[in-house]
């Protein structure tokens, strides 16, 4: 059996950050790029799709090379380069920084006393929720601002429709993804105030708080989680705490990092601090690498307390530096998450441009392709068009009919109220639209067979004025599901440009596969 296996089709590829060590072999290489056996194992074994179903390795190989496909498409776009995304790496890694720390320096046992405690003393509702959010910095300039307050606009529209996935597009889009759970006093007022006017299920409109812009969508009320969904957020709020002084149990992530770094503290600066509450001699050193307080006052500006608090805050801030400047070095899975998360962004925000928002913004487009499937949007029963007109009497319908015979749909309304309803008596009610069976008893009986219903009262001359049809006449009247297949048939034609030659080193992918059982 040969060693390497070539595939030539419309697969697709993504990587260009390798900052964790490359110690395992390489399983793919896609358009000259070598992909190592550990970035593939752990993009299946993250794949809730794999988990779930139970799909092989062998099988997840093709999303997994459109994954990188994409991303290199991203990359040669040099969507890699822009600010926005430099920095929602950026907060990515902190984000994933913090809580693996905040994991590590808040055990088990302690983290379920805080737990117990905080179950004790509050009795108020929790809501779990998910968010769209495009975080907003305090100087936005305003083309950004405008550009992502239109882009949620956008996607609000989209979840209108019945089919939507909120999940999908809070993974596809949120600067934020994950369910969390909120309590009142927890977030800014505007985020407050929309979670409790929703009910489960329900999400809401594009709000802006001080972070950014949110559409939220409420799943569950609870009067109190449980442990296991509140261990990692009592854990993030210990650690916070701990960063700005506070004490507490032992802290087996500050032994660790102090072990790590080479602390070696210097009684004579230290105790000369806590005795003057300054000194510029040397309070320790890390990594060889000396810290005075003259470093220790800058930070002491922006974290108010005692001297000894903010002693031990400044201690663990210099500490979790040394570790943040080199995770990926040290830390194989924390490059392999970075490098994942990486693909993911550079994949969505390619596809963003090359299809979402083509699939939006192009309405002769839209228009044009409507007219060439417009047998796709037919209805399974057929739907009338028009308008239901409740008159005095015979006579004043066929007034009405010769009337509207003369405009155009739209002003038919208008047209009703200005001629025949001026008066303190009107002589018509009118409703216009698309009906479909069961929507309107008057188009039920004379168009469907349905049962005669009572008269409307004042007004005993019933009648329609309009046609039925088999399908919409326009796209706007199905814009929707115009868009969803304008968007699969320019995603098609996209990633059918996106052909590459993938090779894939079989003897090394084996190893892969079997690692998993």
């Amino acid at each position: 059996m040969k060693k390497w296996i070539v595939w030539l089709a419309a697969l697709l590829c993504g990587v260009g950050m390798k900052a964790f060590a490359q110690h395992s072999p390489v399983v793919m290489r896609i358009g000259g790029h070598e992909i190592l056996s550990d970035e593939l194992e752990y993009a299946y074994r993250n794949d809730s799709l794999c988990q779930v179903s139970g799909q092989s390795v062998e099988d997840f190989l093709p999303r997994f090379a459109r994954l990188k496909l994409e991303a290199y498409a991203g990359e040669a776009a040099g969507l890699d380069t822009t600010a926005v995304f430099a920095a929602a790496m950026d907060d990515f890694r902190k984000q994933q920084a913090e809580r693996a720390w905040a994991m590590e320096m808040v055990g088990e046992d302690e983290a379920r006393r805080l737990y117990d405690r905080m179950a004790r003393e509050n009795r108020n509702e929790a809501v779990c929720v998910e968010h769209i959010f495009k975080r907003l910095p305090q100087n936005v300039p305003g083309t950004v601002l405008r550009r992502v307050e239109a882009q949620m606009d956008s996607i609000y529209n989209l979840l209108q429709g019945a089919e939507a996935d909120f999940g999908a597009y809070v993974r596809r889009f949120s600067d934020e993804t994950g369910k969390f759970w909120v309590k009142k006093l927890q977030m800014p007022v505007e985020f407050e105030d929309t979670v409790w006017a929703l009910r489960p299920g329900g999400f809401s409109r594009p709000f802006f708080t001080p972070q950014g812009i949110h559409i939220v969508k409420v799943l569950e009320r609870r009067n109190f989680p449980s442990f296991e969904e509140m261990r990692e957020k009592i854990a993030l709020d210990e650690f916070r705490h701990r960063m700005h002084g506070k004490t507490g149990s032992a802290n087996p992530l500050r032994e660790r990092l102090q072990r790590a770094y080479r602390f070696v503290p210097d009684k004579g600066g230290m105790n000369e601090l806590l005795r003057r509450g300054q000194t510029g001699r040397t309070l320790f050193t890390l990594a060889g690498k000396a810290y005075t307080g003259t470093d220790f006052a800058l930070f002491a500006t922006a974290c108010p307390g005692r001297t000894k608090q903010q002693l031990d805050a400044f201690v663990m801030k210099c500490l979790l530096d040394c570790e943040y400047a080199c995770l990926e070095r040290q830390n194989a899975a924390f490059g392999l998450r970075m490098q994942l998360h990486r693909d993911s962004l550079l994949a969505d925000a390619i596809r963003y441009k090359e299809v979402v928002e083509k699939s939006t913004a192009d309405e002769e487009a839209l228009h044009a392709y409507f007219k060439k499937h417009h047998t796709d949007y037919y209805w399974d029963t057929p739907r009338y068009k028009g308008i239901v007109l409740h008159c005095v009497n015979r006579r004043t319908f066929k007034r009405v009919r010769k009337l509207l015979k003369q405009l155009p749909a739209d002003e038919w309304l208008d047209a009703i109220r200005l001629v025949f309803n001026d008066e303190e008596r009107p002589k018509v009610q009118a409703e216009q639209g698309l009906f479909a069976p069961g929507e309107n008893a008057f188009v039920d009986y004379f168009q469907f067979d349905g049962e005669k219903p009572g008269e409307v009262p004042g007004f005993p001359y019933a009648a329609l004025f309009g046609r039925l049809l088999k399908g919409p006449e326009d796209y706007w009247e199905v814009r929707e599901r115009v868009v969803a297949g304008y968007r699969r048939y320019l995603e098609t034609q996209w990633l059918a440009s996106l052909r590459g030659k993938v090779e894939i080193n079989e003897e090394v992918l084996k190893t892969v596969n079997n690692s998993r059982r």
